[in-house]
């Protein structure tokens, strides 16, 4: 097996045929299809289903594609270390993070652990993704740690601490229940609500919550893309809406209530990694200042096992 050839591979998934795939490459049709046709000989199972004009991945094809990916960016990840080895610098710490923690919650806990002891000594990458990514960046050795919403779908990854805090309503300052301390859901009647639009899991658990406890009542319903989008129209009047309570902690809140609710709706978040790569000291300090951080600063947050359950102690597969 040969580098060329799963490069042939990734090139086609990428581009979509074999042609585009030489042009990407700078190789002949003819080329890329020998490579693809040797490596299938010595797979022993076919890669593509070829019909044209369009060239899919077989079951078993795509099952050996998502091992190249992480192959292959384990490859790019050691070119470029290999560089900075070179120029003597030191590994960058790489930091997955979520929209709803990137924005409050790591800025201030990188302030407070970064003024203790340096969190990193010459380069900090951080890049702010969708949950769903998380997981395979880590494997794909994109980032040594992902701060983010749970769970992760990916047994490759380890949890180093987890917990939850129940999500609240957010609602202009001048609703008249805004003046409750707790709010129950089912006063909103037929208030107009805003939610995230519903094609992730935890935005869906989120979105039907409030959906639900609106039910029966005519009113409208307004979905946008991002957490902050939702905190924007809330303030200009556009409706309420559920927000998880780490937003609440670093969003822009001037002209918009935040309220407990009536019902617990649990928001789980963590730090995860890669189970098989060591970890900088590093990324210990940050990961267990950020353990510190949620424990004492956001209202209500219980450090719990990955089933969700109270832990006093460990927390599901937590590691250092």
């Amino acid at each position: 097996m040969e580098i060329r050839q799963l490069e042939a591979l990734m090139a086609i998934v990428t581009s979509g045929s074999v042609t585009a795939a030489g042009r990407l490459l700078g190789r002949s049709q003819p080329v890329v299809s020998r490579q693809i046709s040797d490596l299938e000989h010595e797979l022993g199972f076919i890669l593509f289903t070829r019909t044209r004009p369009t060239i899919t991945l077989t079951p078993q094809g795509e099952d050996f594609y998502q091992e190249v990916r992480s192959v292959l960016a384990d490859l790019q990840q050691l070119e470029a270390r290999a560089q900075d080895i070179a120029a003597g610098q030191t590994r960058p710490l790489r930091i997955l993070v979520t929209a709803d923690l990137a924005h409050g919650i790591l800025p201030d806990v990188l302030a407070r652990v970064d003024g203790a002891h340096p969190v990193f000594q010459q380069k900090l990458l951080i890049e702010e993704v969708l949950h769903e990514s998380v997981g395979s960046a880590l494997i794909e050795g994109r980032a040594d740690i992902g701060l983010s919403n749970l769970p992760i779908d990916y047994e490759q990854c380890r949890t180093h601490w987890c917990g939850q805090a129940p999500c609240m309503l957010a609602l202009p300052m001048n609703h008249p229940l805004a003046e409750q301390s707790v709010i129950r859901l089912e006063s909103l009647g037929n208030t107009d609500v805003i939610t995230l639009l519903g094609r992730y899991r935890m935005r869906y658990h989120l979105t039907n919550a409030l959906v639900r406890a609106t039910e029966g009542y005519p009113r409208r319903h307004i979905e946008a893309s991002s957490q902050f989008a939702v905190v924007s129209m809330v303030r200009a009047g556009l409706g309420v809406a559920l927000i998880d309570p780490f937003t609440a902690q670093g969003a822009r809140l001037d002209g918009v209530a935040v309220r407990p609710i009536d019902v617990q709706i649990p928001y789980m978040v963590g730090v995860v990694s890669h189970q098989n790569r060591r970890l900088p000291d590093e990324a210990l300090r940050l990961i267990e200042g950020l353990r510190t951080y949620m424990l004492s600063s956001v209202p209500h947050f219980v450090e719990t096992g990955i089933d969700g359950l109270p832990s006093h102690a460990t927390c599901g597969s937590r590691g250092t």
